[in-house]
């Protein structure tokens, strides 16, 4: 129930003296002996003024008044469904109308005995008549984890899984603590369905034109003991090579290998296929899709440094984990000069003042290769500012700031990757000389320099507007990649970063005035592609309004008309509803007279992971729910569920508000002092007092 008192910073005994004041008031007023009116009228009106002063005195020192305002919280309980795709292909429409019957009446009986209940799938808080078995992944952990942000500091109970306990993505969903009991009910079908699927396929992900290259097929079988089955690799759905296998008992067969030849550059479009046979209770899994990009050679890339460093080390892995570009790093006293057609030189720690190996360097710096320098505590600054283009750094003694990356909202020429603000607000800082960084060429500024939580507007990363320099004004990145690894579980964010700075810098796109390329080239199925599009004059500045025809081609022939115009902070253009394949694209402009024209490709992929297991595996519910103090049901036990939860006699929790608010802002308050002033007045007006 809600309550007040009354607070007040003077001692009670002020009261008194309140008192007092107004009585020695209406006492000098009103002692007078009035002929005007009788002694009782008097008596009331200095009572009226005696308590009206009395207030306004005790008002003057803001007494406060304290209220205290209680809201219930019922306890509130999740209700997480695996929405994915593999129910989907394990159920009939039937089965599943029964699942969304038997939640609706959880949520009714919960709510009847005082629990409230918040639904969640992988498109997050949902109403359950919009529920579909159409997510493409499993992944349970984050699935379970969701919830977190939307609800914290909710008095969430205990939480309701229902699954059919497969996950093809994130975490074990079983390793991850839960602060509250967790009651998983099982659904989908645990029994082995006769069946054939292709479990994974092993191959290049690039090769070079005229190269012979094999494909590993890996196969897994249930229920076809002695069958024989054939495995083909088709593309535009021509057989280039197959194979007759006869299926062992073992529920995992043999590597299967098929070859074909690499003869056309771009990216290649191939499926690998089992044929399908009679009693197969899923043929979805029977085929996968394979896209291989073929090209002449690769894009050579050389780090020099004049020492040592984790950077390169953690620049290197991440440009090497594409396999068309080929990294060569050239540290004196370590590994020899190699003297190549390069299309970028990443310098580290150069120039450091010192005369070693000046030679090496000195033929790195005179030619014309687009550079990226990285400035480290080994930088002489003097030699810096001397050799490159971009910025100068003016120090201010000796010492080191340790600098944060904030992105530059305004930086348009590529999209950073997903994650990369995340990553950058939790990453180790750099450190950087302390200083001013003053720009001295029209560039693009990718990182501004924050300090603790003060983004300053000196640069971190910036790059020259004809791409030919890039400067980075710190050491330590090596440590952005450990911080991904500890929160990504993977580096596809820092190392996706370092690719695509890379990719701007690259020797082939320094002289083109017009590019149009997809945002990513690898898209799976359903996501949108967005297509960047940059336009520059003779002098390499940034034109807009300019119209720009695009059309798209997949594998088949069919085309895809779309045109667009950019403008100053939008430069992207969306498409979305694309099937799977292989897409060509070309895009022309009119710029200044001349037809421009910019070509690529890209993929979108279908994800089939949903379709490889469709087995409900309850143990791993079983085990989510012992390790929460939760118990496992099945869909059939729902009512033992309900019973469960309402036996936990969870409590409502009570939220106490204290709100302080001065006297005098009381609007009854002010009521009476008006009403006591009004009654004098009137009293007096109505005897002839005034």
């Amino acid at each position: 129930m809600n309550r007040f008192s009354l607070y007040s910073s003077v001692s009670p005994w002020f009261i008194l003296f309140c008192i007092l004041i107004g009585a020695i008031y209406s006492y000098i007023l009103y002692s007078k002996k009035n002929p005007v009116w009788n002694n009782r009228t008097n008596i009331f009106l200095a009572s009226a003024r005696f308590i009206l002063v009395s207030i306004l005195v005790y008002l003057l020192f803001a007494p406060v008044i304290r209220y205290f305002e209680n809201s219930k919280e019922k306890p509130l309980v999740l209700i997480q469904i695996d929405n994915s795709e593999s129910l989907a292909y394990s159920s009939d429409s039937l089965e599943r109308i029964d699942w969304f019957k038997r939640i609706q009446s959880i949520t009714n009986e919960l709510l009847a005995n005082g629990v409230e209940t918040s639904i969640y799938t992988y498109k997050g808080n949902q109403d359950l008549d919009s529920v579909k078995f159409n997510y493409p992944v499993s992944d349970v952990n984050m699935l379970m984890q969701k919830p977190k942000q939307d609800i914290s500091g909710r008095n969430v109970s205990a939480s309701i899984l229902i699954s059919d306990g497969i996950y093809n993505a994130g975490m074990d969903p079983s390793i991850t603590p839960s602060t509250s009991p967790v009651f998983t009910i099982g659904i989908g079908d645990t029994t082995e369905k006769k069946d054939i699927q292709l479990k994974s396929v092993l191959y290049n992900k690039i090769s070079y034109k005229g190269n012979e290259f094999p494909l590993l097929a890996e196969l897994a079988q249930t229920g076809f003991n002695n069958k024989e089955v054939t495995v083909q690799l088709k593309q535009r759905g021509k057989v280039i090579d197959s194979k007759k296998i006869n299926l062992s008992k073992a529920k995992l067969q043999d590597l299967i290998e098929l070859k074909t030849i690499a003869e056309n550059v771009g990216i290649q479009h191939y499926t690998l296929e089992v044929t399908p046979l009679a009693g197969e209770f899923n043929v979805e899994n029977n085929i996968q899709h394979i896209y291989i990009e073929v090209i002449d050679n690769k894009e050579k890339i050389l780090i020099a440094a004049t020492s040592p460093h984790p950077d390169i080390k953690a620049i290197q892995a991440a440009l090497s984990s594409k396999d068309n570009i080929d990294v060569t790093v050239y540290i004196p006293g370590i590994t020899a000069f190699k003297d190549d057609n390069y299309s970028l030189i990443i310098l580290h720690h150069f120039p450091d003042g010192s005369t070693n190996n000046k030679k090496e360097f000195d033929k790195i710096l005179s030619s014309t290769v687009p550079k990226w320098y990285i400035v480290s505590n080994q930088t002489n600054i003097t030699a810096f500012n001397q050799s490159n283009q971009l910025f100068q750094i003016l120090l201010r003694g000796n010492q080191k700031d340790l600098v944060f990356g904030d992105i530059n909202p305004s930086f348009d020429r590529f999209i950073m990757p997903a994650g990369m603000q995340e990553l950058l607000q939790g990453a180790p800082p750099l450190q950087c000389y302390f200083g001013d960084y003053k720009l001295i060429t029209e560039a693009n500024i990718l990182l501004y320099q924050r300090i603790g939580r003060i983004t300053t507007q000196k640069p971190l990363l910036a790059v020259s507007a004809n791409r030919n320099v890039m400067v980075l004004g710190g050491e330590g990145i090596w440590q952005w990649r450990l911080y991904d690894q500890s929160i990504h579980e993977n580096t596809n964010t820092f190392d996706e970063f370092i690719q695509k700075c890379v990719q701007y810098l690259s020797n082939d796109n320094t002289k083109r005035k017009f590019r149009v390329y997809p945002s990513v080239n690898d898209i799976q199925k359903g996501d949108k592609v967005y297509f960047e599009a940059e336009l520059y004059n003779d002098i390499m500045e940034r034109v807009y309004g300019t119209e720009i025809n695009l059309t798209l081609k997949n594998e088949f022939g069919k085309t895809y008309p779309y045109s667009f115009t950019t403008s100053n902070g939008n430069n992207r253009f969306e498409i979305k509803g694309l099937e799977e394949g292989v897409y060509s694209y070309s895009a022309t402009a009119l710029l200044n007279g001349k037809n421009e024209k910019s070509q690529g490709e890209f993929i979108i992929r279908k994800t089939s992971l949903e379709a490889m297991n469709t087995k409900a595996d309850f143990n791993l519910l079983k085990t989510i729910s012992a390790k929460s103090n939760g118990v496992f049901y099945t869909m059939d036990q729902s009512n033992s569920l309900i019973k469960k939860i309402i036996d936990q006699n969870f409590k409502t929790i009570i939220h106490s508000k204290e709100t302080l608010s001065e006297l005098i802002n009381v609007p009854w308050i002010f009521f009476i002092l008006i009403t006591l002033v009004s009654i004098e007045w009137i009293m007096r007006k109505l005897q002839g007092g005034y």
